[in-house]
């Protein structure tokens, strides 16, 4: 599996190393590093999809309301996807020193509240109520619409004890 896993890494970053060469640059290792933190992101964030998906539909099953579906959602896949983005995707490095994981958490929480919570239920009601969109398609949509809000306020702010947006920022793609 790691071979596997390898593999599919060194392919990733060839793509982005000739996409960058075709626009006259050259993909550094700070980049590459928040390409890495991305691509992992996006990973835990198609399994987190299914842990949310998977509690929303269950939750729609039982009674129809789906902002109650919702809320169960988000509290369900937002610990999970903390688990596994602070055991794999944003792990502390040699040189960041111990992270509060209840710091980290809580900032977690904060963060997938404004684009997992309320953005999420702003286009819910929009997709359902205005568009007449099926329940079960509007969490497939606003997929595409979080996961960048998401990264961007997790490796920023949640996961960021040490304050180093800056220099993260000047590395990223």
């Amino acid at each position: 599996m790691k071979k596997i896993i390898h593999g599919i890494e060194l392919l990733i970053r060839k793509v982005l190393q000739w996409l960058y060469h075709i626009a006259g640059k050259e993909l550094t290792e700070e980049q590459w590093m928040v390409w890495s933190q991305f691509i992992g992101f996006t990973i835990v964030g198609v399994s987190n999809f299914l842990v949310s998906y998977g509690t929303y539909a269950l939750f729609l099953s039982f009674q129809d309301n789906y902002h109650v579906a919702n809320i169960a959602a988000f509290i369900i896949s937002v610990l999970n996807a903390f688990f596994w983005n602070d055991r794999y995707v944003f792990k502390q490095g040699k040189d960041g020193g111990e992270r509060v994981w209840w710091k980290a958490l809580l900032r977690t929480y904060l963060s997938y509240a404004f684009s997992a919570l309320l953005l999420t239920e702003v286009l819910l009601f929009v997709e359902i109520n205005v568009l007449g969109l099926p329940k079960l398609l509007g969490p497939v949509i606003n997929l595409v619409i979080t996961t960048p809000i998401n990264f961007l306020m997790n490796k920023f702010w949640a996961f960021n004890d040490n304050r180093k947006q800056k220099r993260d920022f000047e590395g990223s793609p």
